[in-house]
């Protein structure tokens, strides 16, 4: 029994019955969009359901239409049994917890527990604040970022999810701190003196800098282990060449 459907809306085959599609690599696909850009491929229709609760559509279709697959968005899709969205993202997100082996399998896997854990701090909407600019941005332009790199988390940690990770935009935030160029420092932003810069780059940082982030208390620890991974605190600023 497949978890949702949907119906053809309009066309010859309006009132028919629509069912998640799967691909002739065995995948099936969730997505914001009709650009194969933005498709997330899952490897079972579970795993599919439950970014689908979350807010994402699918590629859905027929054998008995002679089309090819739908984009159907999430407002005209019917489960058959009710769930918590959050509780079934974050039954996936322990399992993928689990994987270390650096292997072709296992990326695909890291790639499919950032777009859960993504889901998973967006509470199911589209849209979210980046915790460092925070601009309003869809969820495209955002990343679940690691505070502490997930390669030297422990097991405990990486299975804290509220706290582990933190929305960061792809316009440059994310960047910046995954780099070390930024910390945070009793819960405000602070540019890091150890790090060799450019002009650009303090252009880029000038509004970051004494901004103050949400979850300094909760994640406080993760921050910590940043900041001394990248020896941000004390020494001379390092500024962009020819600057005296």
């Amino acid at each position: 029994m497949q978890p949702f459907f949907a119906r053809k809306n309009r066309g010859q085959y309006k009132g028919k019955v629509l069912y998640p599609h799967q691909h002739q690599d065995g995948t099936y696909v969730a997505t914001t969009s009709k650009f194969s850009v933005d498709y997330v491929r899952v490897n079972n229709v579970d795993e599919l359901a439950a970014l689908v609760r979350a807010g994402y559509g699918a590629r859905m279709s027929n054998p008995e239409i002679p089309q090819a697959p739908s984009f159907i968005s999430p407002s005209s899709i019917t489960f058959a049994t009710k769930e918590e969205p959050l509780a079934q993202l974050k039954r996936f997100l322990t399992t993928f917890a689990e994987v270390d082996q650096l292997d072709s399998e296992t990326v695909a896997n890291r790639r499919k527990e950032q777009v859960f854990l993504r889901s998973f701090l967006l509470h199911g909407e589209s849209a979210g604040n980046c915790c460092f600019c925070g601009r309003m941005l869809p969820e495209e332009l955002l990343v679940a970022a690691h505070i502490k790199m997930r390669a030297v988390c422990t097991r405990e940690e990486k299975l804290d999810f509220n706290n582990i990770a933190a929305l960061m935009c792809v316009l440059g935030c994310d960047a910046l701190f995954g780099k070390g160029y930024v910390y945070v420092d009793e819960g405000s932003i602070r540019l890091n003196a150890k790090r060799a810069r450019t002009l650009d780059v303090d252009t880029a940082t000038q509004t970051l800098l004494g901004r103050k982030v949400s979850n300094w208390v909760s994640s406080k620890k993760y921050y910590l282990w940043h900041s001394e991974e990248f020896g941000a605190k004390g020494g001379n600023v390092n500024a962009f060449p020819g600057n005296s």
